[in-house]
């Protein structure tokens, strides 16, 4: 079997790859796909609103995890992905994309939900400088908390963990040591 395939999702602003970037030191051999790398190139080219924009993202992400999932080359590589999708239509086909990577590769899928209170979160949102295709409207953020629920793909290979007040170096020990529980490749 496959190293893992690592998914982490959470609202914006919830310091999803912040603790990505933690994670990936941690394991020997392990590489970080932010969910931007993805949506950034997509929104060069169409506005969240036009109809093209999701069969586009749909296209880039299809691209890059069928890559991964076929790639001799980094067949021993785990992947850490970043996302934030909920369980609307979009999300859960977005979701499938990457359990369709998983199983192709042979690899399990890890879900990490990651949160943090509003407070919290409308803190983080306006900290630094966030990129221009990054949410930094609080208002747009709490509006998706109260109407949007996140992705839970449910399961023992499941693991939640609130970030309000902990360190982002703690969250990533606390995955990777779930990960390492849950995923006998991952050693």
């Amino acid at each position: 079997m496959a190293p893992p395939f690592i998914y982490i999702n959470g609202y914006p602003g919830v310091g999803k790859y912040t603790v990505a970037k933690q994670l990936v030191q941690m394991f020997p051999n392990a590489k970080l796909l932010d969910n931007h790398l993805l949506i950034d190139p997509v929104a060069a080219v169409y506005e969240r609103s036009m109809p093209e924009y999701q069969g586009l993202r749909k296209l880039v992400r299809k691209s890059i995890l069928d890559s991964i999932s076929t790639s001799v080359s980094s067949r021993d590589v785990t992947w850490v992905f970043t996302d934030s999708q909920s369980s609307d239509k979009d999300g859960q086909a977005a979701v499938a994309d990457y359990i369709h990577a998983a199983e192709t590769r042979g690899s399990p899928i890890i879900s990490i939900i990651l949160g943090c209170c509003a407070e919290e979160n409308v803190l983080r949102l306006g900290a630094g400088s966030r990129p221009k295709t990054k949410l930094s409207d609080a208002e747009i953020l709490l509006k998706t908390r109260e109407t949007e629920d996140i992705y839970h793909f449910g399961g023992k290979a499941e693991l939640e963990i609130n970030t309000t007040k902990m360190p982002a170096y703690h969250a990533a020990q606390a995955i990777f040591d779930f990960v390492q529980k849950v995923s006998p490749t991952s050693k």
